[in-house]
């Protein structure tokens, strides 16, 4: 068992993710209700215990979750079984599906990552969303040093995300969250050619 799956069973166990709200994320609702993530295919990277996976699920998304941790990975098969979701326990830096996805919804997994794996992340995300297919991207906004979560600036998120390969809102704010943070709700669209359906 390697030490970040350690760390995170440690973290489920002893109820230490405070950035989880234990409700869906508000703008995740109106994204759904507005059809801001395209319908289809979505993954839910590193989703811990969060709520966001059934409301796509009870929305109509064929639903992928990828966790870590195996007691994360319990709670949302549990939770997605009966609309047929795939919960996936693996390591996202080696997690290669065999089709990209019409929306990756990213609330706290990149935040959660040291900041030096952010560009590696980055990556991933690009390999993981169908061009001309959504990023709905929460950067959370702790105004502090340190983390989990970490502060995810938006000069850095822009630099991870380049417009030369997303398109980005053209002024996302930052939202009030619990605990004196903030969070900046960012779709963001896969630039590149759509193959022929």
């Amino acid at each position: 068992m390697s030490t970040t799956l350690l760390d995170w069973e440690e973290r489920y166990r002893t109820g230490q993710t405070g950035w989880q709200r234990g409700e869906v994320n508000p703008t995740c609702r109106a994204w759904i209700a507005d059809g801001v993530l395209p319908r289809g295919r979505i993954l839910v990277p590193g989703a811990g215990r969060s709520e966001e996976p059934l409301a796509f699920a009870k929305a109509g998304y064929a639903v992928t979750v990828v966790d870590i941790a195996p007691s994360a990975v319990a709670f949302q098969t549990e939770r997605l079984a009966p609309f047929g979701g795939a919960v996936l326990e693996a390591d996202l830096f080696t997690f290669a599906p065999a089709a990209a996805f019409d929306a990756v919804y990213e609330q706290t997994c990149l935040c959660a990552l040291p900041p030096g794996l952010w560009e590696r992340y980055a990556a991933c995300l690009a390999g993981w969303v169908r061009p001309g297919g959504v990023l709905g991207a929460m950067f959370i906004q702790t105004g502090r040093e340190g983390g989990p979560p970490f502060h995810c600036d938006l000069g850095r998120m822009r630099g991870l995300f380049p417009s030369c390969e997303w398109d980005w809102p053209e002024d996302p704010q930052p939202v009030p969250q619990f605990g004196g943070m903030a969070e900046i709700p960012a779709p963001l669209r896969r630039l590149g050619v759509v193959a022929p359906g």
